[in-house]
């Protein structure tokens, strides 16, 4: 009998709690409906229209929006600079955040001095660091050209915003110098989950450093580091302040990015509803190579 009432009472205390959930959550329901879901949907509406950004419209079109931004060399082009974007920040992103967070973490003296030395540029808006760049890597007075001119390197001297070969290279050495303290306290975040018992066995054992790094540190990170590179592969494919400011997508369209030829299409050309159309194939492209990705990048839970 005891039991049947506590077992009544719990019941009624749950659903006492179920009412308290729905005041709670409204609000942040509404917001999320006002300001995304709403927005969303008028987006993928004005895709199959003809709109041009005044009241006056002709209508209904159906997909020829989005079968004239898959004929568009343009868009094409942006779609393979933003992978291009996305493997070269990849490749120069991860080993230098992974050997300083590993460096972070053994370092003794001077550790302060080299953690605001990594995490001072991240407190630059992304505006006044864009422009900075610019001005470091200005092939008549930066400070690149006239440390290697300095060095006797003058040959290496270019324009590196100048020229298609090495303008991507040069905004993605800025983004990675601007964002990297982020994803340094993350993966610092995942070694510290790691038990120091696991690495002094090893090194006891006679393993190197480097062999207890891959062996060890590395499989047991790998959740943390995977769960990053999706994170990674979405930040790239909304890339767009740095470009915008550093290049404008240029030269001849060498850094243009979806992001930024969906911004000149729609608010420079007027041209809403190709923009719109733009904005949804990217969205889904993000989704599709994010469940892709993270698919292929899970492993097995390791225990510790």
């Amino acid at each position: 009998m005891a039991r049947t009432a506590t077992r009544a009472y719990g019941s009624v205390l749950d659903r006492g709690r179920r009412k308290l959930i729905i005041p709670f959550l409204a609000p942040g329901l509404l917001l999320i409906a006002v300001f995304f879901m709403v927005p969303a949907i008028q987006t993928i509406w004005i895709s199959f229209t003809d709109w041009y950004g005044t009241f006056r419209t002709n209508g209904f079109v159906g997909f020829k929006n989005y079968a004239g931004i898959m004929g568009d060399p343009l868009f094409l082009q942006s779609v393979r600079n933003t992978f291009v974007y996305f493997a070269l920040s990849l490749v120069l992103l991860f080993p230098v955040a992974l050997f300083l967070s590993w460096a972070l973490l053994r370092v003794r003296r001077g550790r302060n001095f080299f953690q605001f030395m990594i995490f001072a540029p991240a407190v630059l808006s992304v505006a006044v660091a864009g422009v900075m760049w610019k001005f470091i890597l200005n092939p008549n007075f930066g400070l690149v050209n006239e440390t290697l001119r300095a060095i006797g390197l003058e040959s290496w001297a270019q324009p590196w915003l100048g020229q298609p070969s090495t303008a991507m290279f040069g905004i993605v050495v800025a983004v990675i110098w601007h964002g990297i303290a982020t994803w340094i306290i993350l993966l610092i975040a995942g070694m510290d989950r790691i038990p120091g018992e696991m690495r002094e066995a090893a090194l006891v054992d006679g393993a190197s450093e480097w062999k207890t790094y891959i062996r060890i540190t590395m499989p047991l990170l790998w959740p943390v580091l995977s769960t990053l590179l999706v994170l990674w592969l979405i930040q790239a494919f909304q890339a767009f302040a740095f470009i915008y400011v550093m290049t404008n997508g240029g030269p001849h369209g060498s850094t243009e990015v979806m992001g930024t030829y969906m911004y000149r299409m729609a608010f420079e050309g007027r041209m809403f509803s190709s923009g719109s159309a733009m904005a949804v194939v990217m969205t889904l492209i993000v989704l599709v190579v994010s469940v892709l990705g993270r698919r292929l990048l899970k492993s097995e839970d390791i225990e510790y």
